[in-house]
């Protein structure tokens, strides 16, 4: 029988309602996630300075590792976040459940979702390259540079939309692989892809529904983030189990 899906707001009351008591495990797990985020920036500078080509295929490389191992904390901060709507106060270490279950499954479901956002960036790279080297050897005056900018950001935001619209297939696979330790990375990117069928333009407008709060969480260097985090992820998780009609 057909089974009503709940609505943006009701999912984000859920949310809200499972978080009361539970805040200060999500926030320390979000700190974490910043904190481990930000070195993933940092390292790949820190190990192979400089503007060399090896240098960047090697700060390329390291990116690309460093994006894998925080994906188990990603997906340890889902596993926190179905603990929360199930009523439960998840102890901060079920944020490795990742590392200590099969971690090859998560790496692999994000070592394919990486490499599709690698391809569709590549237009962009070599844009940028060819961008490069003719700057060394030719004066750009401003409006070549503006109309350069432009050209950039239009491939830019092409590329992301293309990922964003693959991604929001998979939008699911963590929360499979948590629950069904059976299951490969691609079974769970292939089973995710299964339930989003008619429900992406749904995920969609759930995500964008948090644009305001984020806002604001910029405007407060970060720190509001402790609290939209956690409100986010645990609605996630909510439409996740509202997918399999257990709410």
């Amino acid at each position: 029988m057909y089974e009503k899906k709940k609505r943006s707001a009701e999912l984000k009351r859920l949310a809200r309602e499972a978080l009361v008591g539970r805040y200060g495990v999500m926030a320390g797990a979000t700190a974490l996630l910043t904190a481990l985020n930000f070195l993933a920036i940092l390292i790949p500078l820190w190990i192979f300075p400089g503007t060399s080509v090896f240098s960047q295929i090697c700060q390329f490389a390291v990116s690309i590792v460093t994006s894998l191992l925080i994906s188990l904390f990603g997906a340890g901060m889902a596993c926190l976040a179905l603990d929360v709507t199930r009523g439960q106060k998840p102890p901060f270490g079920n944020m490795l459940y990742p590392f200590f279950h099969h971690p090859d499954r998560f790496l692999i479901m994000s070592l394919v979702l990486v490499a599709i956002q690698s391809v569709l960036q590549i237009p962009v790279y070599v844009l940028d390259n060819l961008y490069s080297s003719t700057f060394l050897t030719h004066k750009y005056g401003l409006e070549e540079a503006i109309g350069y900018l432009y050209f950039s950001l239009l491939c830019s935001s092409i590329s992301t939309l293309i990922y964003t619209i693959i991604a929001l297939r998979f939008a699911m696979a963590s929360y499979l692989l948590i629950e069904y330790e059976d299951l490969s990375g691609i079974q769970a990117l292939k089973e995710s892809a299964r339930m989003m069928k008619g429900h992406k333009a749904r995920y969609f407008y759930v995500s964008i529904s948090f644009f305001g709060m984020l806002l604001l969480g910029s405007v407060t260097c970060g720190i509001g983030m402790l609290w939209i985090t956690p409100y986010m992820e645990t609605t996630f998780a909510y439409f996740y189990r509202d997918l399999k009609n257990e709410i």
